[in-house]
């Protein structure tokens, strides 16, 4: 659910073993999409300036949070056409369609198929988890199917910059987390919530601080638990080294799923407050 300055994109797909490079060590059906090297070229969010010039600045009113929207489908069109890119690499039959104020992201034709939207490092602010940050999007999954316990057809990564983070697994009646850490534990089922994803778009909140996640639907609690270390996946390219890295759609050749995207947004939160500057003539 990637050094070059074009934005250029690859897919790793999910244990895809005709591709030169893969280790041994790679699980059957595992596979996620990634941006090319102009992700790590990010340059981090700017910091706010202060509002008054000379040599005293009055205290200003601390900036607590700020919102990029990644996608809005009330503008029209697919979300590579805002904030979003999207990797077509390893998508053969898949398919992304706007219709209505959504975007129709589609991998059911051929489960082998990895499709889905990476945060375009130009509109992705810094994801510092000490200060913390919220992922929210609008998402229904119409259909999901999946060959393992462990794969899910629709995912979303969100990666701070330390790397650490999440990615969870929509299914049609669970949404669960995939284990971090090393094998044999690595990308699998971990905490687990039922939840029915299919009864129409759901407003959806991923927020992260310190330590520990926490997803709501519709301002629901439904699961929450750690961030996990992904970093021993040991597979090219491999996206769980990038920070900064959001990523929303099918990343695996053992699942699928078609699903309605309305939106797709990043808060970061990050109190600053100046002080006065006093200047000393000399």
């Amino acid at each position: 659910m990637t050094a070059k300055i074009r934005k250029q994109i690859y897919i790793e797909p999910d244990k895809l073993m005709h591709l030169q490079g893969f280790r041994s060590t790679l699980r059957a059906g595992r596979a996620v999409a990634l941006l090319a090297v102009v992700l790590l070229l990010a340059a981090p969010a700017p910091s706010p300036r202060a509002a008054a010039s000379g040599s005293y600045a009055p205290s200003a009113a601390p900036t607590c949070a700020s919102t990029s929207t990644l996608y809005d489908g009330a503008l029209g069109g697919t979300p590579d056409t805002q904030g979003l890119l999207y990797p077509q690499t390893f998508a053969v039959s898949a398919t992304q369609t706007f219709s209505n104020g959504v975007t129709i992201l589609d991998t059911t034709p051929l489960q082998s198929d990895l499709a889905g939207y990476v945060g375009d490092p130009t509109s992705v602010p810094a994801l510092d988890r000490t200060s913390g940050y919220t992922l929210t999007f609008g998402v229904q999954v119409v259909s999901e199917a999946h060959g393992n316990n462990n794969r899910a057809g629709f995912s979303i990564i969100a990666l701070s910059q330390d790397k650490l983070g999440v990615e969870l697994g929509f299914w049609s009646d669970h949404i669960w987390a995939q284990e971090g850490g090393t094998d044999p534990n690595l990308f699998t089922h971990a905490e687990d919530a039922p939840f029915t994803t299919t009864t129409g778009l759901i407003s959806y909140t991923l927020a992260i601080h310190g330590g520990t996640y926490a997803l709501a639907a519709n301002g629901a609690p439904i699961l929450n638990g750690n961030l996990r270390d992904y970093t021993a996946f040991a597979g090219f390219p491999d996206p769980y080294e990038t920070p900064n890295f959001i990523f929303l759609g099918d990343d695996t050749s053992s699942a699928k799923a078609k699903i309605r995207l309305a939106a797709f947004a990043v808060t970061v939160t990050k109190c600053t407050r100046y002080l006065p500057l006093i200047t000393v003539a000399g």
